[in-house]
């Protein structure tokens, strides 16, 4: 039986990851969600995950369109204990050096760059046209939000997640499940499990 690609997710996030594997020549054979609306998306057939029809297959490649990195990262985890494959889903448009390390399972949206000497941990989303200077480090199930720009040598942990237009500056530390709000200028290392905002963006609560 041929291993097939199945995408994860048929929500509002699904229209750009679907778009992304289409544009890259790798459309899914169908997707799979909790509560599909209609049949189909961009001419993709998505049944139900109560379907038996994906749980026949004893091998197959996935990609995941969830937006919440915790339920990310659950799915990621099961699909791959049940024999999943993740697959790396970069569009076209974006710009990836070939001496940045990916790991499995991301996401790359148009217009987003990842420099030179990048490490990009597994199920990571780098949305579109943020940019990800040399030597950062994204954890695992991270979530890079549209505009973001983050300069050199930035750590960013597990699951954070990094709203839309912030800036980051050299160096900077933002730790594990920490949440920066959109639009803050982070100068200071963040600690994990936070969730701060501003310009400086500051921890607002533990």
């Amino acid at each position: 039986m041929k291993e097939p690609l199945i995408l994860f997710g048929a929500g509002s996030h699904a229209k750009v990851v679907l778009d992304a594997l289409i544009c890259a020549g790798t459309p899914p054979d169908f997707a799979v969600d909790d509560a599909p609306e209609g049949d189909g998306l961009f001419g993709v057939r998505v049944i139900s995950s109560s379907d038996h029809e994906w749980r026949r297959y004893g091998s197959f490649r996935f990609a995941l369109a969830v937006g919440d990195n915790q339920n990310r990262r659950r799915i990621f985890e099961e699909l791959k204990s049940k024999g999943g494959v993740p697959i790396n889903v970069i569009h076209p448009a974006a710009t990836v050096s070939p001496r940045a390390k990916l790991g499995l399972g991301i996401v790359v949206f148009a217009g987003a760059v990842i420099n030179p000497d990048a490490i990009i941990g597994d199920n990571c989303i780098v949305n579109t046209s943020a940019s990800i200077d040399h030597d950062c480090k994204l954890g695992a199930h991270a979530h890079i939000c549209p505009g973001v720009h983050m300069a050199g040598d930035v750590t960013v942990g597990t699951g954070a997640l990094i709203g839309v237009g912030t800036a980051i500056l050299p160096g900077m530390t933002i730790g594990d499940w920490t949440t920066v709000g959109a639009g803050s200028v982070v100068n200071r290392d963040l600690p994990s499990n936070a969730v701060a905002f501003g310009c400086p963006a500051k921890v607002q609560r533990l």
